[in-house]
């Protein structure tokens, strides 16, 4: 049996029998971060999106620097009113930046069934053409009631404009049957996707509370993620960054937790609640990424941060597709233990999402930390046609290389985690 053990900072090897650990060298310019071939294609990005931006009383170019330099490539504000709407996709596109549109006229739409779907041309008008704008907001959490009044949203929207999407986003799987309007959340999900007809599939769910991680987080993960796949639809998800109610303010591992979760299962637009801050008492909110007075808050650079990491790697992201989805023991509510068909076939030590993807022929695995709090560490076995893991790199750490040869046996590996953390690996 071989083990190597392979850390965050310079590598640490304990090898029996015959270990081979190299560390791979960087392309010219920079690091391997699977992105190159994405970016020769295209200036496609992975949507990383505020939810909301700026508000109407913070609406500046400055304010939208500070999201574009966060790293975030769209912006939603609850603006409402044409020309604020119209302000804020000039001052977008000087950051960079694109719009996902919040209009007055498409809100009323919805709450009106009688007002005449026409008014959607002149929505359309306004914005299709600018070249900051990326889509319509619709509505956030809808009830059932409201799938067919949406359906007739979204399809008139896509006959006028085809180019840019139609954005809803659904309720957790936390929401009661009043909220939902079905009796169970599998169905809201599947009667929304084939009612409505939507772009992509986007959800909310805030697991990190006070009282630890929410327990059915990767159930309604493992739900949307295989309603999506089964449509043929992109998966958007979020993560929390503002503290509220019974929800912590945000570290690190918190949103390296959320995001990465997202991603390895499959999401292609990523989410953060909030950017501004939300007024109001109600809920207690603490600082969103930027404060009532338009500063950096607390979580500012910790956003910035890890969405940095992403950006080395959005290019694989976008491509690649989900195989499956397995965790390491305790296995989550709702998840699938490691399969032995798997690239991986046990895990010690830290509790790991296990995210397989393909790039065409190529095959990755990519390992979340479930862990949030603090670092961990993994023991990994490869299966036994594994013959080599050449890491991804997503941050300054050199990537690692682990080769075995045809006659070795086991191939065990000692990963470390930061909390929250995750670390890609293309197999061969």
């Amino acid at each position: 049996m071989e083990i190597t053990r392979i850390g965050r900072g310079p590598f640490i090897a304990a090898c029996l029998l015959t270990a081979i650990l190299q560390i791979a060298p960087p392309r010219a310019g920079g690091v391997d971060n699977g992105a190159g071939q994405a970016r020769a294609r295209g200036p496609r990005h992975l949507p990383i999106m505020t939810w909301p931006g700026p508000d109407a009383d913070l609406l500046s170019a400055a304010t939208l620097r500070l999201v574009a330099e966060a790293g975030f490539s769209v912006n939603m504000s609850f603006l409402g009113a044409r020309d604020l709407n119209l302000k804020a996709l000039e001052l977008a596109g000087a950051a960079g930046l694109k719009l996902m549109v919040h209009d007055d006229r498409v809100s009323k739409l919805l709450d009106d069934g009688a007002l005449s779907l026409d008014i959607l041309a002149g929505v359309v008008k306004d914005y299709r053409d600018h070249p900051a704008f990326y889509g319509y907001f619709i509505t956030d959490e809808p009830n059932a009631s409201k799938f067919e009044r949406l359906a007739a949203i979204v399809a008139r929207l896509r006959a006028l404009d085809p180019d840019h999407p139609a954005y809803i986003n659904l309720f957790p799987t936390y929401a009661n049957e009043t909220q939902l309007g079905t009796p169970t959340y599998e169905e809201h999900v599947a009667r929304y996707l084939d009612t409505v007809h939507p772009p992509f599939l986007s959800f909310d769910h805030y697991p990190v509370m006070k009282t630890g991680l929410r327990a059915d987080y990767y159930r309604n993960l493992e739900i949307v993620r295989r309603m999506a796949m089964e449509r043929g639809l992109d998966l958007w998800a979020f993560t929390l960054v503002t503290p509220h109610a019974a929800y912590l303010a945000p570290t690190a591992g918190h949103i390296r937790l959320q995001l990465f979760s997202d991603i390895a299962y499959g999401a292609k637009g990523l989410q953060y609640f909030t950017f501004g801050t939300p007024g109001g008492t109600d809920y207690n909110w603490g600082s969103g990424l930027i404060g009532k007075d338009g500063r950096p808050g607390p979580a500012y650079p910790l956003a910035r941060e890890v969405n940095a990491e992403i950006r080395r790697i959005e290019g694989l992201v976008l491509r690649w597709k989900s195989v499956a989805v397995y965790h390491s023991d305790p296995v989550p509510d709702g998840a699938r233990p490691l399969a032995a068909e798997g690239p991986i076939i046990g895990i010690t030590g830290a509790p790991l999402v296990v995210g397989v993807f393909s790039d065409g022929p190529a095959k990755y695995v990519m390992f979340v930390n479930r862990d949030y709090e603090k670092p961990r560490t993994a023991v990994i076995r490869f299966a036994p046609d594994v013959r080599e893991a050449l890491e991804v790199a997503k941050d300054s750490h050199s990537p690692a290389r682990m080769a075995w040869s045809g006659d070795q046996g086991e191939r065990v590996s000692v990963l470390e985690f930061a909390p929250g953390d995750a670390r890609i690996f293309r197999v061969k």
